[in-house]
């Protein structure tokens, strides 16, 4: 009896770690897809910023001039 209970425990145990190992699999499946969605939208997010940046930079320069043009004379 002792033998059987082993046995349907090792059959168990194979079973068990074969769904742990497909769950990991697909962790580490979501987990890379996951990782490559970011890596992207970091590109994306960068870009907007230099986008951002070009344009404050603009605004900066267009204020002062108003300013100069808005200073009176003498």
């Amino acid at each position: 009896m002792k033998s059987v209970m082993t046995l349907n425990g090792l059959a168990t145990q194979h079973l068990i770690s074969s769904r742990v190992r497909v769950d990991e699999e697909t962790r580490s499946f979501w987990a890379a897809k996951e990782n490559a969605c970011l890596t992207q939208d970091n590109m994306r997010l960068r870009s907007e910023l230099k986008d951002l940046e070009a344009s404050a930079t603009m605004w900066i320069r267009l204020y002062e001039a108003a300013l100069e043009r808005a200073k009176p004379l003498g």
